[in-house]
């Protein structure tokens, strides 16, 4: 199948889908383009012919292979000069066609159609979605506006097995009462920047009757082009109200809103957007306080789903999950709309792709909630704020959606196909629908903080893309096709990086896996603040060790003293944070979660697979091409971000052991790698400085804005006021103390905590109210504890020991506990040697789910 060859691609009959006839004629022109003559016929021809079939379309041919009956699946087969593809529906054959133009514009060969054959592939997240965040006037109208970049975006989506694109409007700010920063509210209340609604007299003063309508416009633009390419198209209305009468330096002025009429108001407006841009498949609303609407308020949710139905078509409704109640979710189920919960993933930030076994201790309910229009958000259901809560019932009518938010890595480059798919398996947990990522530079220029070309970060000339998301190519193909299929072969992406980064490309390939897991593994282990209006691990603002730096952005979010030892981590159920360690040691008890010792040790082999690939791609042909150098430079930024907080973390358990002892001698360990640390943000200022912008602008505080190097004079501080702790003597008087002799040797010797995947067995389903015996097999010295839980964040772990029986040990979740709503997940803890374990723990590639879970049987009552 050579480049010279005519290529004909047949689809039969002429009632084929528009999508379908969209991704042929992609085919089409990529083959063009490789100067291959191509047409598209409802019959073979001379030369390559591709069969079209499947989603209704007819076939003669039978496959030599075993052709799934899931939604979205694709089989590609190659049988001499002719190709088969085939789609169990619309969506299958865009993937199928869109996978051979994938191919096509690749080949490095002569070969256009190079790659595995049979290839069948089929989706494990159901929703793969990717939301684009409309926040500031300055940064994005120029996105808005521009018909090919949607074109070439949303074809990127549909070519990367993406199935829904959200367009989010009114996430400008949090909370809209009474706040001084509201200054640009460019479609925070979205409604009067594209409708004039007869009969309501609400309008934007400023905004000029054109600019509405082609607000308006472009909106049935996309939704047209987004079908076009058999994409769902979202949109979320994330703000329904604000202070109108209460925000001086706004931009713009919303007049005509009262209390009366802004449920009436809403309704129609909702109704008729959706009359007037059909395409839409669903709307996401934030139904808790920032959203507006005081929780409680349920009759304007009543009015305003209401509107969704009066579209007369089915349209999901999507609540945002911090505040949902039931309650809410029955007002949404009685408009007869398809439904669905969308909670956040791990908080407002992005960690290893398994869900947190436990939130933190912050999050539980407190006994009254800090004022009545918050008081499910910050009462009853704060659960709920920052993980999926109590949503996954066994008998759950609605889909359930995690939301990525961006809130730990917003400007380096994102790359790793082993945490992608466990992305992919972990995004359908427990019933799951899937997952919504915000996009890179997600919430860029939030607040007010928009700077003309700010959204590309580059101030070196050369170094942006034509379009600020062409730079994430690499990671949107590495998301989308993993969440579709985790097993995806690696030609899918590493035919890209050999045609963009040349002989570099299996360097940029191991190096931005290395980079990929070093910020997750810092935010699930490090969490001063859930919230990614506080805390930026990227371009991190400074905790200090002792006491001094950070407490502006993180004391508001943080129990007890401010420091970093004293960061809650956001799994308290598989990870201490220093304090928590160091307490242990110190009582001479062991502790079976993962310590920031291991969590440095991590960090440590990241930086080095880093490091390791800038060297290996350094003297390389391809090296200087700018594709590679954007890669090389966050893979190096990001391997000092590894080397910097490793040496945190060691540093902090050395600090937590000062603050617990006084003894000033230990100041020694706590500035020596504190000095490391510094040395290593040292470098990454010196990496970064030419290349990105002094200013990265994400809100206008100064924990959101700024650079590397901006960072640095805090560091430095905080240096100098460690060594004034410094105290005289020697170790000799520390150890003279028992408790902390033993604490210092347990660190000085420690052994990792470790990971026994194979040792715990249970069934993958159970009965409700009937026992649940888990087996574990292997040795432990003592007995072996079972941590279980119902699927439920509102609950507590509950531990039980495990009895020897033959071989193995065993333990059962009693029947009372099964009686549930609930499925259940598990995990044992042991010793060994003198070793902690956990089993099934996180395996080295820290892709996996660190426990098991079983379902409850079908149909059980």
């Amino acid at each position: 199948m050579t480049a010279s060859a005519s290529v004909t691609i047949v689809l039969p009959g002429t009632d084929t889908a528009p999508p379908v006839r969209w991704a042929a004629a992609e085919l089409q022109n990529v083959l063009a383009r490789r100067n291959v003559e191509a047409r598209i016929a409802d019959a073979a021809q001379s030369g390559i012919v591709i069969n079209v079939f499947g989603a209704g379309l007819p076939s003669t041919r039978e496959l030599p292979v075993e052709l799934p009956e899931t939604p979205e699946s694709f089989a590609l087969v190659r049988q001499g000069d002719i190709i088969t593809a085939w789609g169990s529906d619309t969506r299958g054959l865009v993937f199928a066609l869109t996978e051979l133009a994938d191919r096509v514009r690749f080949a490095p060969g002569q070969d256009l159609f190079e790659g595995t054959f049979p290839l069948v592939e089929q989706p494990s997240a159901r929703v793969r979605s990717m939301s684009r965040l409309f926040c500031s006037e300055q940064e994005d109208k120029v996105w808005f506006y521009d018909r090919q970049q949607w074109r070439e975006y949303l074809s990127m989506l549909a070519a990367n097995r993406f199935n829904r694109f959200s367009l989010a409007l009114g996430f400008g700010y949090n909370y809209p009462y009474h706040n001084p920063w509201i200054t640009d509210v460019y479609f925070y209340f979205p409604y009067p920047y594209l409708l004039n609604l007869p009969g309501h007299d609400v309008r934007v003063e400023e905004l000029p009757d054109d600019e509405r309508e082609l607000n308006l416009e472009m909106l049935k633009f996309i939704g047209q082009e987004a079908a076009k390419r058999g994409l769902e198209f979202q949109l979320a209305l994330w703000t329904q109200r604000y202070d109108f009468d209460d925000v001086p330096r706004a931009n713009y002025t919303v007049t005509g809103i009262t209390k009366d009429n802004l449920a009436p108001y809403c309704r129609e407006a909702i109704t008729t957007l959706l009359k007037e841009v059909p395409e839409i498949t669903g709307l996401t609303f934030r139904v808790h306080v920032e959203g507006g609407i005081a929780e409680g308020e349920y009759g304007f949710w009543e009015e305003a789903f209401a509107g969704v139905a009066a579209a007369g078509r089915p349209i999901e409704i999507d609540m945002h999950g911090k505040g949902l109640d039931h309650r809410m979710i029955g007002i949404a189920r009685a408009s007869g709309m398809p439904i669905a919960a969308s909670p956040k993933y791990l908080a407002e930030h992005m960690g290893p792709p398994y869900h947190q076994s436990a939130i933190r201790d912050k999050e539980y309910p407190p006994e009254f909630a800090r004022s009545a229009r918050e008081q499910l958000s910050e009462g009853s259901r704060k659960f709920l704020r920052y993980s999926y809560g109590d949503l996954l019932t066994a008998d759950k009518d609605y889909k359930v959606i995690y939301r990525i938010w961006p809130g730990t890595q917003r400007v380096l480059l994102w790359g790793d196909p082993e945490f992608a798919a466990g992305y992919g398996r972990s995004s359908m947990f427990a019933g799951s629908d899937g997952v919504e990522w915000c996009e890179p530079l997600g919430f860029k220029g939030r607040m007010g903080t928009g700077i003309p070309g700010g959204r590309f970060n580059y101030q070196k000339q050369g170094l942006a893309t034509r379009y600020d998301w062409q730079k994430y190519d690499y990671q949107y193909r590495i998301w989308g096709r993993l969440l579709y299929n985790p097993d995806a072969p690696r030609e899918s992406w590493m035919r890209y990086l050999t045609k963009t980064c040349g002989d570099t490309a299996e360097a940029c390939e191991k190096g931005l896996s290395w980079a990929s897991r070093v910020l997750p593994l810092v935010t699930l282990a490090h969490g001063p603040s859930a919230s990614n209006n506080h805390y930026w691990p990227e371009v991190y603002t400074n905790l200090a060790l002792i006491d001094g730096s950070g407490r502006r952005a993180y004391g508001f979010d943080m129990e007890g003293p401010v420091r970093f030892g004293n960061a809650p981590t956001f799994d308290p159920a598989l990870f201490a944070n220093a304090r928590e360690y160091i307490e242990l040691l110190l009582n001479g008890k062991a502790s079976h979660r993962y310590t920031p010792l291991d969590v440095a040790d991590w960090l440590d082999e990241m930086a080095h697979g880093c490091e390791s690939a800038v060297l290996k791609a350094t003297g390389t042909k391809s090296f200087g091409n700018i594709a590679v150098q954007r890669m090389i430079v966050d893979i190096q930024i990001c391997a000092g971000l590894a080397r910097f907080f490793a040496e945190r973390f060691r540093a902090a358990c050395w600090a937590e052991l000062f603050v617990a002892t006084k003894v000033t001698t230990l100041m020694d360990r706590v500035i020596d790698h504190a000095n490391r640390s510094l040395m290593a943000w040292e470098k990454i200022a010196d990496t970064s400085r030419d290349l990105y912008m002094d200013d990265l602008t994400y809100g206008p505080q100064s924990w959101l804005r700024g650079s590397w190097h901006s960072r640095l004079p805090e560091m430095r501080a905080e240096l100098a006021d460690l060594e004034s702790l410094r105290g005289g003597g020697s170790y000799e008087s520390v150890r003279a103390e028992p408790a902390v002799a033993a604490t210092i040797a347990a660190l000085e010797a420690r052994r990792p905590v470790s990971s026994s995947a194979s040792s715990v067995h249970g069934a993958p389903t159970f009965k409700p109210g009937e026992d649940f015996v888990i087996r574990f097999a292997g040795e432990a010295d003592g007995e072996p504890l079972l941590h279980y839980r119902h699927v439920n964040q509102a609950e507590r772990w509950i531990s039980l020991p495990m009895r020897r029986w033959e071989d193995n040990f065993v333990a059962a979740i009693p029947g009372d506990y099964t009686r549930s709503k609930y499925h259940l997940q598990y995990f044992v803890s042991f010793e060994r040697n003198g070793r902690n374990f956990l089993s099934p723990g996180l395996q080295p590639n820290l892709a996996n789910e660190p426990y098991l879970t079983s379902l409850q049987e079908r149909g059980w009552q």
